[in-house]
């Protein structure tokens, strides 16, 4: 399906309309946040995908919901601007309210809601809620970050990728919210482009509306709709603030850049791009960063900062990447890869990084990032034989990247990955050929959610290469689930969560193993 001007709008405008979003719900934070609906009710409930919260900061957070009483519609609002209210209270019945106010609900941006709100005390749990028209949404929670110069005890995450709803419930969220958490970091692959045909492993089919692949915004506004409808992913929103970076399959497999998979730079993918970046916005807790550059641009690389404990460095492999030198898919290591001068994150963003490691004075410096980092050599076909969509495809640029870490002498660097739907503990080395070079960070690589569902596929190809590659510690390739993770300023012990089905529902949660990664040593050991 090609991509159609009227079904989208170009960055100019779409920037436009989100910060005349956010400034009205600053200009409206005094109002009081019922009766602004000017008495109209709605028919149905209009919280039909729920709340969440992100990116939290020491005296602030992101509030996030999106009005859908007709979930399949998304046009069913018309063309009005609906302010709504919210509300931020130190307890759970929501009696002490320590914030409100009203945010309007564009309809040229899905009447999304984004709240950037401010004044909040540094460590502190705090619920919030909205409402509109006299239906009020599900209470949410969440814990803004402690106070930027303070040595916390600890801060506790987990890490997920690859939630592709046709392969399965979301077992793994289900176990999620047994945990106390400080914050959820999503890798990227949150929704899937592909056509939902015929029978889910779910056991049923997708919803009538919800099935075409996804093209222009219409049909990326859908997805994220028919994800954010499931009641397991609900939930954990609502109970954490969520950190999330994209990868490729929010637009399409493997893109690089402006170009698709197969193919060079054109409008029309140019026009799908913004397009799906657009739906992104609107369906996640995420502040608004403009880019420097004018062009189908939306910024997501940032930072967050957990007091002097850690520090989170969210970055963006994707959008402003070179073309595969060495082409698309596995190919042996052509010599452009190791000539060229390549980028995995743009100029610009390498140079924000590089800044970042120099400044950090974090005990833990966590990277959030998608694609494997560590080399893995697919000797078992051929020596030299790589995945060129990941680092692999780009080893310059990897190489900078870790040189950066030594120059900085960046302290306790561990870097989080998703995409491969299998699960990775690496040592990460300048020199990957000579398993005697030293340890300079840590890898890990967490399983999918439900990308592959409860088959195996990855297993059996990828486990037969791993002793070719001495400085991949773990590896498991066909178990769905997460990463838990407790720092503290002695050590980061990472848990990994297997569930025991995503096909069937009723699956469980088990720990399957731990690692720890001690202050000043950087690699990882079984706890």
């Amino acid at each position: 399906m090609k991509h159609t001007g009227s079904s989208s709008i170009d960055r100019r405008r779409f920037l436009e309309y989100a910060w005349s979003g956010v400034a009205a719900s600053l200009s409206l934070a005094l109002l009081p946040g019922r009766d602004l609906f000017g008495g109209q009710r709605f028919r149905d409930n209009p919280f039909t995908l729920g709340v969440a919260s992100g990116d939290p900061t020491p005296d602030g957070i992101v509030l996030w919901t999106r009005l859908a009483p007709e979930p399949a519609d998304p046009a069913g609002l018309g063309d009005a601007a609906i302010p709504v209210g919210w509300r931020i209270a130190s307890d759970v019945q929501m009696r002490n309210v320590v914030a409100r106010g009203s945010a309007l609900a564009l309809p040229q941006l899905a009447h999304s809601v984004h709240v950037e709100a401010h004044g909040l005390r540094p460590g502190r749990d705090y619920f919030y809620q909205f409402d509109v028209g006299g239906e009020e949404s599900a209470i949410g929670h969440f814990r803004t970050a402690p106070e930027e110069h303070e040595m916390v005890r600890e801060v506790r995450f987990a890490f997920a990728t690859c939630q592709d709803w046709p392969s399965g419930y979301y077992t793994a969220y289900r176990d999620m919210l047994q945990n106390d958490l400080d914050l959820v970091i999503h890798l990227g692959d949150y929704t899937y482009e592909y056509e939902i045909v015929g029978l889910t492993r779910r056991g049923i089919p997708a919803p009538a509306g919800f099935r075409e692949e996804t093209t222009d915004l219409r049909t990326y506004r859908l997805r994220h709709t028919l994800y954010k409808l499931d009641p397991d992913l609900q939930a954990v929103h609502a109970k954490f603030p969520f950190a999330v970076i994209w990868d490729d399959h929010e637009v399409a497999n493997d893109y690089s850049g402006l170009a698709p998979e197969f193919g060079s730079p054109s409008p029309e993918f140019t026009a799908r791009r913004t397009a799906a970046y657009q739906a992104y916005y609107e369906h996640m807790p995420i502040r608004l960063f403009v880019a420097q550059n004018p062009g189908p641009e939306l910024r997501i690389y940032r930072r967050l900062q957990y007091g002097r404990l850690a520090e989170f460095m969210m970055l963006d492999d994707r959008q402003y990447r070179s073309d595969n030198p060495c082409g698309d898919g596995e190919s042996l290591r052509c010599a452009a890869a190791l000539e060229g001068d390549y980028t995995m994150l743009g100029r610009e963003q390498e140079r924000w990084l590089a800044r970042g490691f120099e400044r950090s004075s974090a005990r833990w410096n966590i990277i959030a990032q998608q694609l494997l980092l560590a080399e893995l050599e697919h000797a078992t076909i051929q020596p030299e034989w790589f995945w060129n969509d990941a680092w692999d495809g780009y080893p310059l640029a990897r190489k900078r990247l870790l040189a950066e870490v030594i120059d900085a002498k960046l302290r306790n660097a561990v870097f989080l990955t998703g995409d491969w739907h299998s699960t990775f503990v690496n040592d990460l080395k300048l020199d990957f050929e000579d398993s005697a070079s030293q340890t300079i960070a840590t890898e890990f690589v967490t399983p999918a959610i439900t990308t592959g569902g409860d088959s195996t596929p990855y297993g059996p190809y990828y486990a037969p290469m791993i002793p070719f590659n001495p400085h991949i510690r773990y590896y498991e390739g066909d178990r769905r689930g997460y990463f838990r993770a407790t720092v503290t300023p002695k050590q980061m012990k990472l848990d990994l969560r297997f569930v025991t089905t995503v096909e069937n529902p009723g699956g469980t949660g088990y720990t399957q193993g731990s690692w720890i990664v001690e202050d000043g040593k950087p690699g990882a050991q079984p706890a």
